[in-house]
């Protein structure tokens, strides 16, 4: 592709119009094959074409075409992001660190996806499959980070308890507030260069409401950058502004193209540039992938994203369409024979009129009255159906993947071998949904580093310090099989306790644990809590918090010094649990148990015990 101004160079109206054309140009024949994939998804396509339509209705679509697309997605493709992020060196505190991101990374991924009117890892999967070709944009809400910034301030006449409650709802908004967005756009809307999996340039080519424009140059103005203030016009603050958002790795700016006026369709093209700043983010909010089910022609005079831009229903619009075809048809042939028309040698108008007295008709003959033969359909007809759906299956979405049984598989092991084969279609467009994500939430963690952030997001906090001026990090979706999770999990217990594992990988790899340092941290605590004196410890502290604390501390004396009214309390007797157990070895305590004859035997309770001796 060829450039026509350096990206170092501030944007002029001239450039970004430049830019904008060039790749529109670039991708016209993809926006022209994704409306044609459209028309199969949303079932406007024309069943019949020309001379064929006269007498032959076209409204009976079958929904083909948009299960294939949803049960692709459904079935083959996660939608929950997992953060993987290796530690910065081998230290326990980076471990520590590397822990602490993973799990504010998921929570923001989480948050930021919930926010959007759709779920975006689910849309961008969507896009791969129909589409053939997706697009991640990664935003900031610039009314949450305003809103952060401001703190609050008193008038003279509020109320003290007012001001505190304010002041602590301001605290909570600044420490949990969670301005990132993570969206899915059409990705007709976003130009991009086709090549670049990282582009260096992007525009967004959409309509925007005239009144966001205003705020967006109103705020920019406050903070002292460098704005032409938009106004709305005609108090329409709802009119579609067409806008060219221009982003390269060193500029960011925003140039109205046009917009529409009146109650009509009325079309005016204007160039007004709103604002021109510098990208203080240092990368473009922006990537986009490839499905991988196309292919680049040998013949092919002009290189066309097009030719990669393909959805998975491209192979079977013919069949989708001839399927159409006979699905109606046949249906046509079912009302003629539900509604077989009646032939007579009387007339017309008599024969109508004697039916609509009643079910009884007067003739002279009884073959004066007949119904009309109903044509028999062949066989053979049914087959090609049936041709048609396997030829559509075998190019798109297998039936073994929805957890549809084949015909002539009888056992699990045969249809998970069928499964898995068929399932490697969607390995490609997992690794590239992986790969969006991935980029997203590295440009997350420079942006946490950049604007020095903070956030506490669903409990899990992150901060500049873990990140330790490291933003790489791997996201995986992975489509979680309980049966084969049960046993992968057996399987690495068992490779733990052999030797052959450690624990931290089982975490990891086996029980998907995100949080490997607090789990140690809380088996540690859990050894902790079995310590005799600690467990002393725990209740005396429930006893002070129910104010039975003296009443306790008597008990604890005379067993300790043989008091009266404690039998064997003589020599030191210990204090026992509610189970009967001594005070050391109850609520968890390891010592004094007693064995089961099996693994599986329940143990028995020492109550019984205690009370027969």
């Amino acid at each position: 592709m060829a450039y026509m101004n350096g990206f170092e160079e501030e944007p002029t109206p001239t450039t970004i119009d430049q830019y904008r054309s060039h790749l529109k140009e670039v991708w016209t024949n993809a926006h022209r094959k994704w409306e044609k994939y459209d028309d199969y998804y949303f079932r406007t396509f024309s069943v019949w074409d020309g001379a064929e339509a006269h007498n032959r209705p076209g409204w009976l679509k079958p929904a083909r075409a948009t299960s294939l697309v949803d049960n692709a997605v459904d079935h083959q493709l996660a939608s929950e992001p997992t953060p993987h992020r290796n530690p910065a060196s081998q230290s326990e505190n980076a471990r520590q660190n590397a822990d602490r991101v993973e799990s504010g990374l998921k929570a923001i991924l989480d948050e930021a996806a919930l926010l959007e009117p759709s779920l975006t890892w689910k849309q961008q999967g969507k896009n791969l499959v129909h589409l053939g070709y997706s697009i991640h944009e990664l935003g900031l809400d610039s009314n949450v980070l305003q809103r952060r910034a401001e703190e609050p301030t008193r008038d003279p006449d509020t109320p003290d308890d007012e001001w505190r409650a304010a002041q602590r709802l301001h605290d909570h908004y600044r420490r949990t507030a969670m301005p990132f967005r993570t969206r899915s756009p059409h990705p007709a809307r976003i130009l991009l260069d086709p090549w670049e999996k990282r582009p260096r340039v992007a525009i967004r080519h959409a309509r925007r409401f005239s009144q966001d424009l205003h705020e967006l140059t109103v705020a920019r103005k406050a903070r002292g950058r460098a704005a032409d203030v938009w106004e709305v016009r005609n108090n329409r603050p709802f009119e579609l502004i067409l806008v060219d958002e221009y982003w390269t790795e060193c500029w960011h700016a925003m140039m109205v193209s046009g917009h529409v006026t009146g109650t009509g369709r009325e079309y005016h093209t204007m160039k007004k540039l709103l604002f021109t700043e510098k990208n203080t983010w240092g990368f473009v909010p922006y990537a986009h992938a490839y499905a991988g089910f196309g292919q680049e022609p040998t013949s092919s005079d002009k290189i066309d994203p097009a030719n990669l831009a393909v959805g998975i229903l491209d192979p079977v619009l013919a069949d989708l369409r001839a399927q159409a075809q006979a699905v109606s048809g046949r249906h046509n042939a079912l009302m003629d024979a539900s509604f077989n028309p009646i032939g007579t040698r009387m007339g017309a108008d008599e024969l109508r009129d004697q039916l609509d007295q009643g079910d009884i008709i007067e003739m002279q003959d009884r073959a004066d009255v007949w119904r009309m033969e109903i044509p028999q359909l062949p066989r053979w007809m049914f087959q090609t159906e049936e041709w048609l759906s396997r030829d559509i299956e075998e190019g798109t979405f297998s039936r073994a993947l929805a957890g549809v049984r084949e015909q002539g598989v009888s056992t699990v092991g045969q249809q998970a071998i069928l499964s898995t084969a068929a399932g490697r279609k969607f390995v490609a467009v997992s690794r590239q949904l992986e790969h969006l994500a991935s980029v997203a939430s590295s440009q997350i963690l420079q942006l946490v580093d950049i604007l020095d952030m903070n956030l506490t997001v669903k409990g899990h906090n992150i901060r500049p310090s873990y990140l330790e001026s490291d933003y790489s990090v791997d996201i995986s979706f992975d489509l979680v099989d309980p049966v084969m999770q049960l046993q992968q999990r057996q399987l690495g217990l068992q490779e733990v306790a052999a030797g052959l594992k450690s624990m931290e990988t089982y975490w990891a790899a086996d029980a998907k644990l995100e949080d490997a340092s607090g789990e140690r941290k809380r088996l540690l605590m859990d050894w902790v809590r079995k310590n005799p004196m600690i467990h002393q410890a725990l209740a005396m502290e429930v006893a002070r918090e129910e104010g039975i604390e003296s009443l306790v501390e008597r008990a604890m004396s005379m067993a300790e010094g043989g008091g009266e009214g404690q039998p064997g309390a003589a020599g030191g007797a210990p204090i026992l649990g509610p189970d009967g157990m001594p005070l050391d070895q109850t609520m968890g305590g390891g010592g004094g148990m007693r064995q089961g004859l099996t693994p599986d035997t329940i143990n028995p309770s020492q109550i019984g015990a205690s009370m027969a001796g």
